[in-house]
């Protein structure tokens, strides 16, 4: 071959090469540096769970429920993974099928009928997704819709100056008690950063979780505003103590007597069930429950306790379907359904403890 005819050829196939190598670079730049690996029940939530129209059904049922329980707790889990795109699309979901004619949001769409009843719980989770969505991405649309849901919990779900668990459209009602576990004082803190509460209205809303009395280290389930007494249950609901404990944790509350009963339980037992008798503190129901064990991850991750975090994880997704050949890969089963509660705050809980590089 020419000498000039193989130097031209090497030339023009080292050029090829480079522009391989710069195609290559160009791709990989192009892809979000955020971008998160999909985790397992991601997968089982998106596939079996989701709607084309991105609601997420409550169970397996035929007739479809969906509540705003699981649009927060799924926004909660997005903002973790900063996805701004699915993030987007459930906010879409929030105008179109669940916000009410005063900006509040419907507890559940049933029958595809919106009820006319709010929950307080799943409406402040949405106002501090929205707002962390704020900070995240700086779009007015976050704050916006935030602000609009704060001023119609001020507006309509408040009896004597505190908030209470619902309001009720249909009979114009609000109720006049408050579940502690719904007391979450980010949230609620959240309503004076939007300028809808003042600091004192904030303080008055918290004075309810700071004053709670304990009986054997457990809170109260709920505080009646009318009455002005707090009610216990007579069983030990671990997913009502863990979220109060895990709010009061915020409020600078001592929980170490809650902790200590709920490690030695787990560690005697190697596992927790989902409720226990008052006075015997004998496991009230056969059932351990993965959206338990998330709560206790995310409490001990709160408490900095991340050894304690990681035993509870492991536990948790040995409840888990890991078998990708299995039909409901990573999915928290009971039997042959599920409970979207069940799903989505282990999948909060595992993205927590990969954002903390408690496991990886």
């Amino acid at each position: 071959m020419d000498k000039s005819i193989q130097r031209t050829a090497s030339f023009l196939l080292l050029m090829i090469l480079l522009g391989g190598c710069a195609w290559n670079k160009q791709q990989e730049s192009a892809r979000p540096k955020n971008e998160q690996p999909i985790l397992q029940g991601e997968y089982f939530i998106t596939h079996h769970l989701m709607t084309e129209q991105g609601l997420i059904r409550t169970s397996f049922a035929e007739q479809h429920t969906y509540l705003s329980e699981s649009l927060g707790l799924w926004m909660d889990y997005l903002i973790r993974k900063k996805d701004q795109s699915s993030f987007d699309q459930q906010l879409d979901v929030l105008h179109t099928h669940f916000s009410l004619n005063h900006q509040l949001l419907s507890w559940k769409i049933e029958h595809n009928q919106k009820s006319k009843v709010n929950a307080l719980v799943d409406d402040l989770r949405v106002v501090s997704a929205l707002q962390n969505a704020d900070q995240l991405w700086h779009k007015p649309k976050y704050r916006t819709r935030a602000v609009q849901i704060a001023q119609a919990l001020k507006d309509k779900a408040m009896f004597k100056g505190m908030l209470t668990d619902y309001y009720d459209a249909t009979t114009n009602q609000t109720s006049h008690t408050i579940t502690l576990s719904y007391i979450d004082p980010k949230a609620v803190k959240e309503l004076a950063s939007l300028h809808v509460f003042t600091e004192q209205m904030v303080n008055d809303q918290l004075s309810i979780l700071k004053k709670a009395p304990r009986q054997k280290g457990f809170f109260p389930k709920s505080y009646d505003i009318a009455k002005k007494n707090y009610s216990f249950d007579k069983e030990v609901n671990l997913i009502d103590q863990i979220y109060t404990a895990f709010y009061a944790e915020n409020c600078q509350i001592d929980t170490s007597s809650i902790m200590k009963w709920l490690k030695t339980t787990f560690h005697q037992k190697g596992k927790l069930y989902g409720r226990y008798e008052f006075e015997s503190l004998q496991p009230a129901v056969t059932y351990e429950s993965p959206a338990v064990y998330a709560l206790l991850v995310l409490y001990a991750l709160n408490r900095n306790e991340p050894g304690f975090a990681l035993d509870v994880y492991q536990r948790m997704k040995q409840l888990q379907i890991q078998d990708p050949l299995k039909p409901y890969y990573g999915g928290y089963m009971n039997k042959k359904d599920t409970h979207s509660f069940d799903n989505l705050l282990p999948l909060i809980a595992e993205r927590e403890l990969l954002n903390e590089s408690v496991i990886q």
